[in-house]
């Protein structure tokens, strides 16, 4: 009943927002290679609004949404005084859609503070300014692997608190150990549980 009360309330909060993100899409519609890719499901509205407010971020923080599909989570995020926001999808199709829906939904002040990009989650470089990252399980294995990897070096690089949002992480929590340096902070029940994972540069572990 939950579930079924919160896509009510997502179609609704779309008309809202004049965005079209609902619905779940098969990758391997989206993209040649999609081993390691999950499909394309939006993240739920009201689950998404409540843990990031409960974030108290300023415009201080960096929003980083690893595999942004259609841009709902950037559309919502973008409503908190972030300074700057960055979505990127390994999916043309996808990512056309996000920006037609940042375009109706948000005003010109708001949407330059968002970047779009198409890229291979392996080959995207984490800005070291970035401070909040968001995934709504976009991938796993190798992928996963690589990215967390990339964390870890924006860490060494400038270190920083940095949180991380994870929406549904059956598959990062087969990993989850290997990652000394995260820390639960929070923990969600929804449709999916939520994580909040709190990174620190003073944990990882001494650079070989």
């Amino acid at each position: 009943m939950r579930v079924a009360v919160d896509r009510v309330a997502d179609a609704v909060f779309e008309r809202l927002l004049r965005i079209r993100s609902g619905g779940l899409v098969p990758i391997e519609s989206l993209v040649r290679q999609w081993e390691g890719c999950h499909d394309y499901f939006p993240s739920s509205i009201r689950a998404f609004n409540r843990v990031l407010r409960e974030l108290n971020v300023t415009g201080d923080d960096v929003f980083v949404d690893y595999g942004c599909g259609m841009g709902r989570a950037l559309v919502l995020a973008s409503r908190l005084p972030f300074g700057r926001l960055i979505g990127f999808d390994v999916s043309h199709e996808l990512l056309q859609a996000a920006r037609a829906n940042i375009q109706r939904a948000l005003p010109a002040g708001t949407r330059e503070r968002i970047t779009l990009a198409h890229c291979d989650a392996r080959a995207f470089r984490l800005p070291e300014t970035a401070s909040v990252l968001y995934f709504y399980n976009p991938f796993h294995g190798d992928i996963l692997q690589a990215v967390f990897a990339d964390i870890e070096r924006s860490l060494r690089q400038r270190p920083r608190p940095v949180r991380i949002v994870f929406n549904n992480p059956a598959h990062f929590q087969l990993v989850e150990a290997e990652y000394g340096w995260l820390r639960r902070s929070r923990e969600y029940r929804f449709e999916y549980p939520i994580v909040v994972y709190e990174a620190s540069a003073a944990r990882l572990p001494s650079a070989e």
